[in-house]
C-alpha cells in the first residue's frame, strides 16, 4: 500500500467546517491538498464529514 493510500484511509471520519479557504472544494490535511465533493450544497458554516475517498477526491456529508 502506498502513502497516499494510507493517508486516505485515516481521513474517514474526519469532520471539518465550511470556510472561506474551502468553500470552493478543496481542503488540505497533512500538507496534501484534496478535492472533495458532496452530493448536498454546502454554504460556510457547515460541518462535514468525510465519508469515503476515490481517485478524483473524497466525499464529504453534511452533519
Amino acid at each position: 500500500m502506498d502513502k497516499e493510500s494510507i493517508i486516505d484511509e485515516r481521513l474517514i471520519n474526519r469532520k471539518f467546517k465550511i470556510d472561506h479557504d474551502n468553500i470552493q472544494g478543496t481542503i488540505t490535511f497533512f500538507g496534501i491538498y484534496y478535492h472533495y465533493f458532496s452530493e448536498e450544497t454546502l454554504e460556510i458554516g457547515d460541518t462535514v464529514q468525510i465519508i469515503g475517498t476515490h481517485v478524483e477526491g473524497l466525499n464529504v456529508k453534511k452533519i
